[in-house]
């Protein structure tokens, strides 16, 4: 809904695209009930994801499910930052809905084929945040390269190279972290 209804200029637009949403989704898959995912007030978000069944049942990429509604997602997504605070620097994140949401779509993109997520947005928006947390849920590593002063083409490409062999050679999940204030040569 995101992707179309955000682009909507007027309440009654995005009441006929919801509308027609829910035609064609009663058309298309007449055996499951949407309209609750679909009404007018407090629609229920259909989400779908990896972590569907816990961060601990992730085998591998984790069984792309359903996620059984909003106060499920919460549970979910609040044990596994408890468990991220618990091993890593605590982050004092926020998980309201559209950041719930956030972190699936991040977790779906990152477990699927080729797998590379553009997150453009204001700083301070939790795009960092959301990002590790997506990655600590899908039991990837994030890798984040330090820039300093000395930091040049080569050492890019043995932080690179290290990357790579994790993904390539050991079959590991990496996500690469890397936001725009790190690129300091732009050849």
């Amino acid at each position: 809904e995101r992707v179309y209804g955000d682009r909507l200029v007027s309440v009654a637009d995005l009441k006929r695209y919801r509308s027609i949403c829910g035609e064609l989704s009663k058309k298309m898959f007449n055996k499951f009930n949407f309209s609750k995912y679909f009404q007018e007030k407090s629609p229920e978000p259909l989400v779908f994801a990896p972590f569907s069944r816990g961060i601990t049942e992730m085998d591998g990429g984790g069984t792309y499910d359903k996620i059984a509604g909003s106060e499920a997602l919460s549970n979910l997504l609040g044990d596994a930052l408890r468990e991220y605070n618990d091993n890593n620097p605590v982050m004092d994140l926020v998980l309201f809905g559209d950041a719930m949401l956030h972190v699936g779509k991040i977790c779906r993109i990152c477990t699927s084929t080729p797998g590379h997520p553009l997150l453009i947005g204001v700083g301070g928006s939790g795009r960092q945040s959301l990002s590790r947390l997506s990655s600590f849920t899908c039991l990837f590593t994030t890798m984040v390269i330090v820039i300093s002063g000395s930091y040049g083409m080569s050492e890019l490409k043995t932080d690179l190279q290290a990357m790579y062999t994790k993904a390539g050679v050991k079959d590991e999940g990496v996500m690469f972290l890397f936001t725009d204030g790190q690129i300091t040569n732009e050849k």
